[in-house]
């Protein structure tokens, strides 16, 4: 079970909260840009991926979704590296 933590704010926490968002927003545009550089015939969508490794495409979603693997969103698309694969599966041979 996880502890909930309560922190004081102050006058000044909207004002930091705003500034973080842009800084959130910016590095996703910045994320984005860095997707753009790798070339397309490179990236794999969820289905080609989870081919790739062999596994269901909910399986691959679900690594997802929990943070287990990398991925590059472009607009509404998931794509995966042929890198992010590999090291995904570099850390389940570690983990044995």
């Amino acid at each position: 079970m996880q502890r909930t933590r309560y922190i004081r704010t102050g006058p000044d926490t909207i004002s930091l909260v705003e500034v973080l968002m842009q800084e959130i927003k910016d590095l996703k545009r910045q994320v984005c840009m860095l997707s753009l550089t790798t070339p397309m015939a490179q990236l794999y969508t969820e289905k080609e991926a989870a081919k790739l490794m062999s596994i269901s495409g909910r399986m691959l979603y679900t690594l997802r979704k929990e943070g287990k693997i990398h991925y590059r969103q472009l607009e509404n698309n998931i794509r995966y590296s042929l890198g992010d694969i590999v090291e995904y599966e570099e850390k389940c041979k570690m983990e044995i």
